[in-house]
C-alpha cells in the first residue's frame, strides 16, 4: 500500500493566548482527529527552528497508508477537517506527498 506523508506548516492566530489555545487545540483534538483516519501511522509536531520564505511557527507530519492521494484527501476531509478558531488558516500550507524511494 502507498506510504503518504501529510505535511502541514501553520501557527495560531495573533491574540492574546490564541498560541496555547492553539497549541491544546493540535494536541488534544486535532492530532486525535489525524490519527482517526484510516491508514494514519503516525503524527508528530515540530517548532520551527529556521525557514525561507515561510513564517510559521509549526510543523506538523502526519504518516499516512492508503490506496491513493484521493482516498486519504477523502479521509482527511471526512474525519479531521475541523479547525479550531485560533489556527490562521490564511497563510497556512500543506502539502501530500506519496514516498517514491525507501529508507536507506
Amino acid at each position: 500500500m502507498p506510504k503518504f506523508l501529510l505535511i502541514a506548516i501553520n501557527g495560531p492566530t495573533d491574540g492574546e493566548g490564541d498560541e496555547a489555545a492553539y497549541n491544546e487545540w493540535y494536541d488534544q483534538v486535532h492530532a486525535v482527529d489525524l490519527m482517526s483516519v484510516e491508514g494514519a501511522r503516525s503524527v508528530r509536531r515540530f517548532k520551527v527552528e529556521a525557514q525561507n520564505r515561510i513564517d510559521k511557527p509549526y510543523v506538523n507530519v502526519t504518516e499516512i497508508e492508503g490506496e491513493s492521494a484521493e482516498a486519504v484527501m477523502k479521509e482527511l476531509a471526512e474525519k479531521a477537517s475541523t479547525f479550531s478558531d485560533k489556527i490562521d488558516r490564511s497563510s497556512s500550507v500543506f502539502i501530500l506527498g506519496r514516498e517514491i524511494t525507501k529508507s536507506v
